[in-house]
């Protein structure tokens, strides 16, 4: 006896109607092809239910909102940096430039130097970054407690320095006198209005003290190595700055939290003076103290020319790096999960751009700035 193939048995479990009668009473009075029909039944009906998963309808809006809150939590679960701290004190509306990249632009506006004080004949150029490197450094590596140790006096001449928001781009050419930079084109998500931010030049003075360093460490329950006679009294003359910052997409209502889509900064090449302890003397003991992840101390010994060169660090795990030369200038590029980033110098200044977008974009921007 002919049996009904796999395939009709299929059908009339799909369209009972579109088979033809014959068939249909074959498969009434067949046993076999009945049993076969109830498991290709029972098949069609699991994969069916499998099948039928809700339906997926993404809510962009909602996810960034659920992504800040993230990011809102893992804030508060630790201490605030010290460029937050800064930025927050100074001016909340530039809160938003409180991101990593930034801070490479604002840690080289703290650590520059000039010769301002009345010991400006004995001091020696320690520090002036012509170049940039990445070092990237654990998270597990940093310790959980921060503690902040007072390694002696310090002072401003004449005060610390000023971040302040500008609406008018003459008026943040005129106050930071560096030129504001054009992007050849923006990508797509890229739009204004353009915000601005100035941080003021600002020169201060550090001066090495041991018996503090000794009383603070005490009290914060640490151990640290003692001061070396040859920096104990020594003093550095930092200065820099000034710092010009461009943000795109920080428009919206009052108390949201405004994300920058881009951001475009430059400060002048920190440089740093001494009067009397060296770059390799400095370098030994400080990387050596409390708070200095040991990858990283490592890795800044390992650089040939610490005096010339600017060390980014970069979180192992949350953010990877590479190096482009593009017409002759070398660039960091940095990459994120939610963003890219690149940093260079050029003619005794220091460059960065990022923002939400990626690295190819951020590099496009950066080579096309005029």
């Amino acid at each position: 006896m002919r049996h009904l193939t796999d395939g009709t048995l299929r059908r009339i479990v799909d369209e009972p109607l579109a088979v033809t009668a014959a068939d249909q009473a074959h498969l009434h009075g067949c046993l076999e092809c009945k049993s076969r029909s109830n498991g290709i039944a029972g098949d069609a009906r699991a994969t069916l239910t499998l099948l039928m998963v809700p339906a997926f309808d993404p809510d962009p809006a909602r996810a960034l909102i659920a992504v800040q809150a993230r990011i809102t939590r893992d804030e508060a679960a630790r201490p605030r940096r010290w460029y937050e701290r800064w930025i927050d004190r100074s001016t909340p509306r530039l809160r938003p430039l409180a991101t990593p990249a930034i801070a490479v632009v604002l840690a080289a506006v703290l650590i520059s130097g000039v010769a301002v004080s009345g010991a400006a004949g004995q001091l020696v150029r320690i520090f002036q970054p012509s170049t940039i490197v990445a070092v990237p450094v654990s998270p597990s590596s940093v310790p959980g407690r921060n503690v902040l140790l007072d390694y002696g006096q310090v002072k401003w001449l004449p005060e610390a320095p000023n971040a302040q928001p500008v609406t008018d781009p003459a008026r943040a050419h005129e106050l930071s006198g560096l030129p504001l930079l054009v992007p050849a084109s923006l990508p797509s998500g890229v739009s204004g209005p353009v915000s601005y931010g100035v941080v003021s030049h600002a020169t201060g003075s550090l001066t090495f003290d041991a018996a503090r360093l000794k009383a603070s460490a005490a009290k914060a329950g640490v151990r640290v190595s003692p001061m070396p006679a040859a920096i104990d009294g020594s003093t550095l003359i930092v200065s820099g700055g000034p710092a010009l910052i461009e943000a795109w997409g920080l428009s919206g209502a009052e108390g949201q939290t405004q994300v920058p889509t881009l951001v475009i900064a430059q400060t002048r090449v920190p440089t740093v003076d001494s009067s009397g302890a060296t770059n390799a003397q400095l370098e030994d003991y400080l990387l050596s103290q409390p708070g200095v992840p040991p990858d990283f101390a490592a890795q800044v010994k390992a650089i040939k020319d610490p005096s010339t060169t600017l060390p980014i660090p970069i979180p192992k795990g949350f953010a990877t790096t590479e190096t482009k030369t593009v017409n002759g200038i070398q660039y960091l590029v940095i990459k994120t999960a939610l963003g890219a980033g690149v940093v260079w110098v050029k003619n005794g200044v220091i460059y960065a751009v990022g923002g939400q977008l990626t690295p190819d974009q951020v590099l496009a921007i950066a080579t096309s700035l005029h």
